[in-house]
């Protein structure tokens, strides 16, 4: 059995603190999510789940040690058992988590689609900027507090089911959520019944009142960081 532990940075020895469920907000270290998924055990795989490509390469580009280690044959082989989506939209995102599965004994009656398929199950599974959705869409696809909270708790599923499966190499799947904007993200409750005004004087504003959504966010992991920037 393999079971090693999360590290900041591949090369080093400093782990961090063993979770569950993990929320990281504030002025992190952009390149950091590339680098703990690269922290993983020779035996595990991790996948890691994020709004845009181009942001992420940007912040790969950005950090030395990655730009000068990538060719490297070490970081190489982890790499090849990182695997990213870039699903646009929260709907997808939500869809993505619902479809991914192990082709294990336990499923070896079902169709899976290939696409989907992780084999074997992840040790680690990290959301990149999720608030990125919801502050970039609000105008083109209204969204409220819970629809932030359906992704976490998706992604929570997901870990519990990749836990349960036989292939997962450290027994347990951890979710670590990095979100930098998060702080600033604010949602209404729910959304406002359209009621078209019958005189513009009349008319009134029926915008619900924004929400943090961070404090409600919190409730949903075990642990909790902040850079402050």
């Amino acid at each position: 059995m393999c079971q090693g532990q999360i590290r900041r940075h591949p090369s080093e020895g400093q782990d961090l603190p063993r979770f569950k469920a993990l929320l990281i907000h504030g002025a992190y270290p952009q390149s950091v999510p590339i680098r703990v998924s690269l922290s993983i055990a020779q035996c595990e795989r991790a996948i890691l789940i994020s709004p845009s490509r181009q942001s992420l390469i940007r912040d790969c580009d950005d950090d030395q040690w990655l730009c000068s280690s990538s060719g490297s044959g070490m970081i190489s082989s982890i790499s090849s058992r990182v695997r990213i989506f870039y699903p646009p939209s929260p709907k997808h995102v939500v869809a993505l988590l619902s479809l991914l599965r192990c082709q294990d004994g336990d499923n070896a009656t079902g169709v899976i689609e290939p696409q989907v398929i992780v084999d074997p199950a992840p040790s680690l599974l990290i959301l990149h900027e999720p608030s990125t959705y919801f502050l970039n869409d609000q105008i083109r696809c209204p969204s409220t507090l819970s629809s932030y909270l359906l992704l976490v708790t998706h992604a929570r599923a997901v870990t519990e089911y990749f836990s349960s499966r036989k292939s997962n190499a450290a027994k347990s799947t951890s979710l670590l959520v990095f979100d930098s904007r998060l702080d600033q993200l604010k949602l209404p409750l729910f959304r406002a019944p359209f009621e078209p005004a019958l005189d513009a004087r009349e008319e009134r504003d029926n915008s619900p009142r924004l929400e943090p959504v961070l404090s409600t966010a919190q409730r949903c992991f075990g642990m909790a960081g902040t850079f402050q920037g």
